[in-house]
């Protein structure tokens, strides 16, 4: 074989660093990460000091939103622990507000007993 038809193979450039999603889109997805966990932090905080049925919601599902755009797009992943913290302080939020709940139930029937 000659060489001018015989050519050394060479590999072909790697792929950028998350080459799925356009860099715009990594950058939208960014700002929702940074405002969603500020979000789910401030609503966790909320959701143990006044109406945990509300604030834990929109604290868990937000974080859990977070989350999942953390995992897909690959950024802002420094984010991730606000996001779980809100998630946290959601559900002790709603624990608290049960242990009242019940802690009411217990003082009026032990308040209601002749």
């Amino acid at each position: 074989m000659d060489n001018e038809t015989e050519k050394e193979w060479t590999a072909p450039p790697p792929p950028e660093a998350n080459a799925l999603h356009s860099q715009g889109t990594l950058e939208y997805y960014a700002a929702e990460i940074r405002s969603g966990s500020t979000k789910a932090l401030v609503f966790g905080i909320l959701s143990i000091f006044c109406c945990p049925p509300i604030f834990a919601y929109l604290a868990y599902t937000t974080a859990d939103e977070v989350i999942t755009n953390i995992a897909v797009y690959e950024v802002e992943e420094g984010r991730r622990g606000m996001a779980q913290t809100g998630k946290v302080l959601a559900i002790i939020g709603i624990v608290l507000w049960v242990v009242g709940i019940i802690l009411r139930i217990i003082v009026a029937a032990a308040g209601a007993r002749p």
